[in-house]
């Protein structure tokens, strides 16, 4: 591209750009629409809920922050075992607790995993290794779960629940 036709296209360039930025400036390029009012909003206000002291419930919409957390974490609870859930638990308890403490430390999480399909709970189980040990969930055929930890020296903490809410045997790691 040559000298004249650079220094053209600058120029072009910055009429554009100084057009643009003006154009509230131009004879025509100011709107002539009107401007609509502001409204008050219909929105009901969030109020806080304090213990002993009445609600105001007129336009207001009482918020507890303490329930609301309580109820964020409700995806940690775990459900009801049913009692023929928890007599086939059982049954696997003591044989994958004596599966566990027989793996070579530090366990790994694939040790835990073969562990578990020793006993025969091969379905879904899931493992968290933290490089503390390792954090375990086994679901059961017919509902349920074993879970626990596996630390670092071997030793082994399982017990025997219903799922958590969210689905299968072990809330998320940092939640």
């Amino acid at each position: 591209m040559g000298k004249k036709m650079r220094k053209a296209l600058l120029h072009l360039l910055i009429v554009a750009a100084v057009a643009g930025s003006t154009s509230c400036a131009i004879p025509g390029g100011v709107s002539t629409a009107p401007i609509a009012a502001p409204t008050p909003s219909t929105s009901p206000q969030v109020c806080r809920f304090v213990e002993g002291v009445p609600a105001v419930t007129e336009g207001c919409v009482v918020v507890d922050p303490e329930a609301a957390m309580a109820a964020n974490e409700l995806y940690r609870q775990r459900r009801a075992l049913t009692p023929d859930m928890r007599e086939h638990l059982n049954s696997y308890l003591e044989p994958a607790r004596k599966a566990l403490e027989s793996l070579s430390q530090p366990a790994t999480a694939i040790a835990v995993v073969d562990a578990f399909g020793s006993v025969g709970l091969t379905d879904a189980v899931q493992t968290d290794d933290n490089g503390n040990g390792v954090r375990f969930g086994a679901a059961s055929p017919r509902g349920g779960c074993l879970f626990g930890y596996v630390a670092l020296d071997g030793k082994v903490d399982i017990s025997t629940g219903g799922s958590i809410m969210d689905g299968g045997c072990l809330e998320m790691p940092g939640h």
